[in-house]
Formats: structure tokens, sequence, C-alpha cells
């Protein structure tokens, strides 16, 4: 059975988009797969790690049958890698493998049942619903995504907490010695407060996948998951479950020494004291006083 017949590129973009959150080892063979659901004129790229679950589609000129299989994401991925750009690739169906045929070349790839693939249940109901260019909410990723903790006991440090309160979007991160805060005018007015905690991998992935356009992103928060619409893409991450310190005690107020800096007279004089900066100590010290 022919599932596929298009160009290298377009089956590389999808298919580079899921596969960032498939761990090379995984005590479930088929969690290293993705699967691939064909319908009359789309095919869906999907893969999941159980906690998150990211799917991507592309839209198929030629009509076919109605389709599912998994097969292995890397080995896939690494293929259509390797062709040579602008080559055509057929996948094609033969008993329970799938063959990726390009010019001369063929390579036979062991599937797995569509059904044993494992798949989130959509939260559905009432929730917070609203949306904003990508480049901003991409933007404020990286403004807080460097003060997230990694691997703390304290789990939910490692992760970002997000805040929808009076019209705006604010992203707090702390690893317990710094913390980072931005807000924004989200376009999220008229909604109730809402708090949530998202995953490390979640926000690496997001701002791996996000561009820099005005085109808008659909956020949909609900007490177990958050749903990320753009594009083609679909990233849907269940919450981090406990209890965010309490940033806005942390954030010194009125404080009565203020100093403004050129950001980037600043950024390369800390690059040059750092060079001096040891495994043992990798601060710097900051001297503040008149001009001599």
């Amino acid at each position: 059975m022919n599932l596929l017949k298009t160009g290298r590129e377009a089956l590389l973009e999808p298919l580079q988009a899921v596969t960032g959150i498939i761990e090379r080892r995984h005590t479930l063979p088929i969690l290293s797969n993705v699967l691939l659901s064909r319908t009359d004129t789309q095919i869906d790229f999907i893969a999941t790690d159980i906690e998150i679950e990211i799917s991507a589609s592309m839209t198929v000129e030629e009509r076919g049958e109605t389709k599912k299989i998994t097969v292995g994401a890397r080995k896939l991925f690494d293929i259509l890698r390797a062709l040579p750009e602008g080559s055509e690739v057929a996948l094609v169906l033969q008993d329970k493998r799938l063959q990726v045929k390009s010019g001369k070349s063929r390579f036979n790839l062991q599937t797995l049942s569509a059904e044993d693939f494992p798949r989130l249940v959509i939260a559905e109901g009432a929730g917070t619903r609203f949306s904003m260019p990508q480049k901003l909410l991409k933007s404020l990723l990286g403004l807080v995504q460097y003060a997230m903790a990694q691997q703390d006991i304290r789990y939910y440090l490692n992760g970002l907490l997000m805040v929808i309160e009076d019209g705006q979007l604010k992203l707090v991160a702390t690893d317990g010695h710094r913390l980072a805060y931005a807000c924004r005018e989200a376009g999220a007015k008229n909604l109730a407060k809402q708090e949530v905690i998202l995953p490390r991998k979640t926000i690496i992935e997001l701002s791996k996948l996000l561009e820099d356009s005005d085109e808008p992103v659909a956020i949909e928060l609900s007490a177990a998951q958050a749903k990320f619409s753009f594009g083609k893409v679909v990233l849907v991450s269940k919450l981090v479950d406990g209890k965010f310190p309490d940033y806005g005690r942390v954030i010194p107020q009125n404080q009565p020494k203020k100093l403004k800096l050129e950001r980037i007279a600043l950024l390369q004089a800390l690059q040059r004291a750092a060079i001096l900066t040891s495994d043992k100590f990798r601060g710097v010290r900051w001297v503040l006083g008149k001009a001599a």
C-alpha cells in the first residue's frame, strides 16, 4: 500500500517538529516511534513521552486510504536527512514494514501497531483560552527559562510558572538562588486568574518550535493540562502538581539604589571578566562607586 509520496523537505518539517520529545531509550519500545495517521488528504505525525504529546500535520495532494502505523522516529528522521535536497520520497507499507523509497535508495523499517500507541486524553470543558503572537511568547520564554532548576528535589522548581492575571501573562522561574520574571499584555482580558506550572521539557520544546512571527499561538489551560496550537503544530502537556513559591515576596520593592547600564557594554565586560573564573568560583565581583 502506498502511504505517501512527496518531497523530502515536506516530510522532514513535521517529523522534525515532533521528534524532540522522543528519548533514545525507553522502557516502552513504542515510545521511540512516531505515529503516522493518514486520512483522505492529510497525514499527522504524533510523538509522546506520556507527559507531553506533539502533533504536526501536512497536506497530501493525492487522496488515499485512512491508515495508522508507528515507526522508529529517529531512524526515519536520519534517513530523510541523509537524502539529497529536493529528492522525492515514497512511503510504502509492506506487511509489517514501512519501505522508504527515494531514487535508487530503499530502506525497510519495522512498524508497531498503532493501537498500542499511548495517546494523552485531551481535557475538555471549562478552561482559560487566549492567544498571542508567537514571537511574543517565544521572547518571554527566553527571558526566564534559564532560571529553571535542573533535577531539583523540589520538583515544582524544575518547571516554569505561568500566570494569567488582569489581562497579562506572567512567567516566573527560579532555582532557589536566582529568579526570573517577565510580564506582558497578552490579550487575556476578562479572564479569571489562573496559575499553572509547566514542565521543563515542555518549555524547551516550545522555545524550539515557536517562530519569530506575528502568527498567533492559541493557549488553553485546564486544571491538569496546557495546550498550545500554532501553525500546523499542537503541543499538549501535563502540568506539574505543586505549589510554586510566592515570587512577589522575593522581588525587592522600592530599592533606593538604582543604576542604568548599556546592555551590550555590560555583557562584554562580564564576558571578559568571566574568562578568569574557575569551576570552584564562577562568580564575577561587582564594585560600584564613583568613576575614577
